[in-house]
């Protein structure tokens, strides 16, 4: 009888094992088992396109793409391998971009409206996934619309990581156009072509000319500054140009079209609306004059502020400006990175794996 008592627990225990071996199995499957979903959140008069691709048990990150007017299409490509295994990634197209509605009503296309869509975004994402932390990662344009919205809604955000953001676009467009004039100073004084002497003297005019034009009919000469004076001038605000951007391989178009849901037609119609919300905003006085330094000052959630060291896009001591205005965020909870050898592009520059180590390392911290 004994015997028979030692082998029925015997196997109870063998049983309770395998059952213990399978649920862990189970378990450790559904940590893993990624989401790759679409779908739209009605705002006012729009409607915003979401693509929600991930770990769908682990936290949020909003991902807030640059512009304004820019699109969330291709960022997977770029957020799969670093962020997507251990965090529900939000790809959202703001008002007017991507694959939301497009927006003939400039009077929408205001950063109040922005900040009011996001908030229908995240109040959606709370009521689908109640017990979920919502972060925000804002990258250029989307770095400067997270501040915006965590001045009036950071009770409903976990943390922020700021990339390439603003806070003072007054020393944005300042700050480029100083470095613009000390270049063409210096080449105006060692050409000794007068065809190349009558274009840097002419630059200078017109450099002069937008310093003190108030910035409230910006778009033509914010491509001036951007775009067309640092191709002359031998700069990007934008990239760190190294020669190892000479041997890179060429792109599989094709992959990334087919990961990103793309067609070359979606392409197309995404930078013709591109177009449309940025020449709005870009010829909006309040933005091109947009100041909020003085109002972060109330963000107590964690943010992380990163940077490239020659990211003359937005001005080289915007994050700095940016980090020392955060003055109510414990020390433990905000860090300033400014990555060397690099422009505005962090998450697509060289650094891409330093980039995001970074990121990641602060989402992680902050989210377990």
């Amino acid at each position: 009888m004994k015997k028979k008592m030692g082998i029925l627990k015997q196997t109870l225990y063998l049983l309770s094992i395998i059952t213990i071996s399978i649920l862990t199995s189970c378990e450790q499957t559904k940590e893993k088992s990624p989401i790759d979903k679409e779908f739209y959140v009605p705002v006012e008069k729009s409607n915003l396109f979401i693509r929600l691709v991930g770990n769908p048990y682990k936290p949020i990150i909003i991902d807030l793409h640059g512009g304004p007017g820019g699109f969330s299409g291709f960022n997977h490509e770029i957020y799969s391998p670093y962020l997507e295994d251990d965090y529900l990634l939000v790809y959202l197209d703001q008002r007017g971009s991507g694959r939301s509605d497009i927006s003939n009503d400039s009077t929408l296309l205001t950063t109040q409206q922005f900040v009011k869509d996001l908030d229908v975004v995240v109040d959606t994402l709370k009521n689908r996934y109640p017990n979920k932390n919502i972060n925000l990662l804002g990258t250029s344009w989307g770095g400067t619309y997270g501040l915006l919205y965590l001045i009036d809604h950071q009770d409903k955000i976990t943390s922020f990581a700021c990339t390439s953001g603003k806070a003072n676009s007054i020393y944005q467009n300042i700050s480029l156009i100083g470095h613009e004039e000390k270049l063409a100073k210096k080449f105006l004084e060692e050409s000794t072509n007068p065809d190349d002497k009558k274009i840097y003297e002419k630059m200078l005019i017109k450099l002069s000319e937008i310093k003190n034009s108030g910035f409230k009919n910006f778009y033509d000469d914010m491509n001036l500054i951007k775009h067309e004076f640092p191709k002359k001038l031998g700069f990007s605000p934008y990239k760190f140009k190294t020669e190892n951007d000479k041997k890179k391989k060429p792109l599989d178009t094709v992959g990334v079209f087919k990961r990103a849901k793309y067609t070359k037609e979606m392409l197309k119609n995404s930078m013709e609306k591109m177009e449309i919300v940025n020449k709005v905003f870009r010829n909006t006085e309040e933005y091109n004059n947009l100041n909020i330094i003085d109002k972060i000052n109330i963000i107590k959630k964690p943010v992380i502020v990163l940077q490239g060291e020659y990211d003359y896009a937005v001005g080289v001591k915007q994050a700095e400006m940016i980090y020392n205005a955060l003055e109510n965020i414990a020390e433990n909870d905000k860090e300033l990175h400014i990555i060397p050898n690099t422009a505005h592009n962090l998450k697509k520059e060289s650094v891409r794996d330093k980039y995001f180590d970074l990121v990641k390392s602060f989402f992680d911290k902050h989210n377990n």
